[in-house]
């Protein structure tokens, strides 16, 4: 029996997909604080990483964030890709559940100010010299907050970013979940 060259390589890429995906942890709603997703359809797992610092090493946490000045939302997840520390942030203007649209033309959290930035997800490594990928109105996504009741948060993410030093640069974050407990 002979397979056709595409069919065989369809079969390969699905599986190597699933894999991925079940690499990430379970989407759940019970304050875990876990979180995941595919970035550019490789499994990115929110596990922290140790930082330096005058005051001796600290270690950043996996998920941060919360509720914060007084009228918005934010989760960031941190761990490793492609060899680098690499964040996520998702910055939501309410705090309660629902579906948010990320597409608008907005400053991204920290670099403007909070109490004017609209919804938003960005995406930065350590090693990127400061540039980030950010939403926008060509670059979009959402974010289902499914589970909002202080101290526990829980959502599914997905989302196009273009980078702020050349927007012909994407990256494509795909399956994404978190389970916060702040």
């Amino acid at each position: 029996m002979k397979i056709p060259l595409t069919l065989l390589a369809l079969l390969l890429f699905t599986a190597c997909k699933k894999e991925e995906v079940d690499a990430l942890p379970e989407a759940t709603r019970t304050g875990q604080n876990t979180g995941g997703c595919l970035i550019d359809g490789k499994a990115f797992v929110a596990k922290g990483w140790p930082s330096g610092g005058l005051l001796g090493p600290r270690a950043i946490p996996p998920l941060t964030g919360g509720f914060a000045f007084d009228s918005v939302y934010y989760v960031e997840l941190n761990g490793q890709h492609n060899g680098q520390n690499a964040s996520i942030l998702l910055f939501l203007r309410k705090r309660v559940a629902g579906i948010y649209l990320l597409n608008q033309n907005t400053q991204y959290y920290p670099q403007g100010d909070p109490l004017y930035i609209l919804d938003h997800a960005t995406y930065s490594t350590s090693n990127s010299s400061g540039e980030v990928y950010t939403t926008d109105a060509r670059h979009t996504g959402q974010v289902h907050l499914t589970y909002m009741n202080r101290p526990i948060s829980a959502g599914t993410f997905e989302f196009t970013a273009a980078s702020t030093f050349d927007r012909t640069k994407t990256v494509t974050i795909t399956n994404g979940r978190f389970d916060r407990k702040q």
